[in-house]
């Protein structure tokens, strides 16, 4: 019995973990009187060379961000491609119709905030 609880606590434990990226995200904020910038992902994001689009994600990754209203999630979509969550001031944009600049500005000002053109932690 003793060694069946062990297994369950440690089989929780490894889900656990695996569930959240095994504890590693990053999160940036940044405050200002007129600005307001967030930026949170995990798992390993690669940008395109030209720095305006999100060029591949690692399974169970995802970035967020948000600069003001305007925010964008984008994930992993399981199938090796990108989905996006696209939002200007609480009203959901499409990708085809105008969310594709959008995320060019924002891959544009997340470059800005880190020294690499590819992040992974």
């Amino acid at each position: 019995m003793k060694k069946l609880k062990i297994f369950i606590l440690a089989a929780a434990l490894s889900l656990a973990a695996s569930a959240c990226h095994f504890g590693r995200h990053s999160t940036i904020v940044e405050t200002g009187d007129n600005f307001y910038i967030k930026i949170e992902y995990a798992g390993n994001i690669h940008f395109s060379h030209d720095g305006t689009a999100i060029s591949s994600i690692s399974r169970g990754g995802y970035i967020k961000y948000q600069n003001n209203d305007r925010k964008l999630e984008a994930r992993n979509d399981g199938r090796g491609g990108i989905s996006y969550k696209l939002y200007d001031d609480g009203q959901e944009i499409s990708y085809d119709n105008g969310g594709r600049e959008f995320v060019a500005q924002a891959v544009r000002v997340m470059l800005q905030k880190n020294h690499h053109p590819d992040w992974s932690n």
